[in-house]
């Protein structure tokens, strides 16, 4: 190797070194501790503790508590995953067509994607019990004057509805980057043949914004499936558990419940359960743009 381009090699492995560090101590190490506490007793407080084999995974598998949590996760993913994507998709579609203002009306959009999930969780917790109570109430909406955070069969959909309104900025900047790929001449070509605006979304756009798709299916639910603080601040779980997802029940047992080692064994888990859906996803959403392009 010639001299320059080593010394251009170093200069870059420097560069990366810091973001390497990073990675490898809040990613990769807490990684690999979690799967490591999981076959121990440890309380999250004490230095000693014993190794236990698979005791932890035998427990979590007679644990009738954590279908309710489970359940709720893939509710919520689920949901999630369609809402987010129709509204960011719907919102990326319809900006591109404005012709002034565009760029401020997607910044506009994309605020809420920036903030603390935590003081959105907050701000939309007084908004359902005082304000949107007391316009049910004026209004005589009986479902609306009751505070929706706190009943059991509206809570984790309203969570679904906080959570979109918060990300669907983020998902829309994807989908925004995929529209602009596409070849405006396609679209000319198709208003010579006398295509509707659903023809030319439904034959044009979505089978080439396939690939931004993928990449907002697999985010979209990755990020449900381990979605803590926002829920956490809405309804902490509540109420009854009706809302509670599997990130709090993680959170609950390992540092409420003084059970790390078992909170550990929930956490590996969800991580099996988030790479199998992600592979799946990948497969499926994969195969599907093959069969577009070809």
């Amino acid at each position: 190797m010639k001299p320059h381009r080593l010394k251009n090699t170093y200069f870059e492995f420097l560069i990366v070194l810091p973001a390497l560090i990073f990675y490898m101590v809040f990613v990769i190490y807490p990684l690999f501790g979690g799967i490591y506490y999981s076959f121990t007793d440890w309380n999250g407080v004490d230095a000693n503790f014993n190794l236990i084999g698979l005791k932890n995974y035998f427990t979590l598998a007679q644990d009738k508590y954590v279908i309710g949590p489970l359940t709720n996760t893939f509710i919520y993913a689920f949901l999630s995953m369609i809402l987010l994507n129709v509204l960011g998709l719907a919102l990326a579609v319809g900006l591109d067509r404005i012709a002034k203002g565009k760029n401020l009306f997607r910044a506009l959009f994309f605020v809420p994607a920036v903030l603390s999930s935590l003081v959105v969780g907050y701000i939309f917790s007084f908004i359902f019990s005082e304000p949107l109570s007391l316009l049910g109430k004026t209004l005589g909406i009986e479902v609306m004057a009751n505070n929706l955070l706190g009943s059991k069969q509206f809570s984790l959909y309203m969570g679904v509805l906080v959570g979109a309104w918060k990300m669907a900025g983020w998902y829309m900047v994807i989908y925004i980057a995929g529209l602009q790929n596409i070849d405006q001449s396609l679209y000319e070509a198709a208003d010579i043949d006398g295509a509707t605006g659903w023809k030319k979304f439904r034959y044009v756009t979505f089978p080439l914004i396939a690939p931004a798709f993928t990449i907002n299916m697999i985010l979209s639910v990755e990020r449900a499936f381990k979605e803590y603080d926002l829920m956490f601040a809405l309804t902490g779980g509540g109420p009854g558990g009706s809302s509670e997802l599997i990130s709090l029940t993680i959170y609950g047992e390992s540092f409420t419940n003084k059970r790390a080692g078992y909170g550990s064994a929930l956490g590996v888990v969800l991580f099996l359960i988030i790479l199998a859906i992600t592979l799946f996803q990948m497969f499926v959403l994969r195969r599907r743009e093959n069969d577009i392009n070809y």
